[in-house]
């Protein structure tokens, strides 16, 4: 037997984990990724509030799930450090917390009341309040391909609503101005996480929505039952955790590019929709959510191609 020294074998080199192989990506790719998991994840949340909202009143299931928002970020806040709820935005963290607070009551009542997969193919609307707002408050420059884009996508809206062939109800015109008021408070986000974490961001919207949730709470509330535990825990684990996602994305890309993404939850609502409603949307719904989707995506290539122009030009208004 040989008495030379045993050498181990070289060690492999290890492969860099899956957070190290996301970190290496460009931002835009990072935001792309992260904005098609949140749009997933933000399917889940229609199917629970439809559930809900048989026995619960629109303000009660927002109030549900603002406090899971306030107790579970606050709980992990306690333990990372409080320091991320630093502000000196608190306006503004008001301000857009009453645009979601508003918007979001008119968006759940309506989902009680409307074809899933049909509010959802009309909520697609709010990636063309959002460039229409950028335009407006961040001064953003729009050229004709752009105002074409958007009046395509109001096009879609058309097909969708068919006014003068269908009627027009209450909840759809709710669901319209929801996808206006989220609009304005995407923008408002843009702003303030420029400065501030997307965690305080989340913590502080929570915070204000429960706020003013109390007084319609207490009048209508309704006592919750074993039945709502999946429900709610889908609307509080899937809402809290999908507009975290969108937060972390909007600090790697612009507003728009974030927003083109939101048309996958057609396809994963229609299914819940189908699969516990029993829904089928009619065609009309996909073909006016394909027309918003194409008029949206659009916007969301001229974004990134005039990033890059901004860069060598300056100019833009393409």
């Amino acid at each position: 037997m040989s008495d030379a020294p045993h050498t181990p074998p070289p060690d492999k080199p290890s492969s860099p984990s899956t957070r190290a192989r996301f970190g290496a990506l460009s931002p835009t790719v990072q935001a792309t990724i992260l904005s098609i998991v949140a749009m997933i994840v933000f399917s889940v949340v229609p199917p629970s509030v439809r559930a809900l909202s048989d026995t619960m009143d629109a303000t009660q299931i927002v109030f549900i799930r603002a406090v899971f928002g306030v107790i579970a970020i606050g709980a992990y806040l306690n333990w990372s450090g409080l320091y991320q709820l630093k502000s000196r935005q608190y306006r503004i963290h008001f301000i857009r917390s009453t645009f979601n607070f508003v918007g979001m009551v008119m968006w759940f009542w309506a989902l009680g009341v409307v074809e899933l997969a049909k509010g959802i193919a009309i909520h697609f609307t709010m990636p063309l309040f959002i460039t229409l707002f950028a335009i407006m408050f961040l001064g953003e420059r729009v050229g004709p391909r752009r105002l074409g884009a958007m009046l395509v996508g109001f096009v879609g809206i058309m097909i969708i609503l068919r006014p003068g062939m269908i009627e027009i109800g209450l909840p759809e015109l709710a669901i319209l101005g929801s996808a206006a008021l989220y609009g304005g408070a995407v923008i408002l986000l843009k702003i303030v996480v420029r400065e501030e974490t997307p965690l305080g961001v989340t913590f502080y919207t929570n915070l204000f929505m429960g706020v003013w949730c109390l007084v319609p709470t207490y009048l209508y509330w309704a006592p919750i039952s074993l039945d709502d535990a999946l429900p709610i825990l889908g609307l509080g684990v899937c809402g809290l955790f999908a507009p975290f996602l969108v937060a972390i994305a909007l600090k790697k890309a612009d507003a728009s590019l974030i927003a083109a993404f939101d048309f996958l939850r057609l396809p994963f609502t229609a299914v819940f929709g189908f699969a516990l409603f029993g829904e089928v949307p009619d065609e009309f719904v996909w073909i006016g959510a394909a027309v918003i989707f194409a008029s949206t995506y659009y916007i969301a290539r001229r974004e990134t191609k005039r990033a890059g122009e901004t860069k060598s030009t300056g100019d833009t208004s393409k």
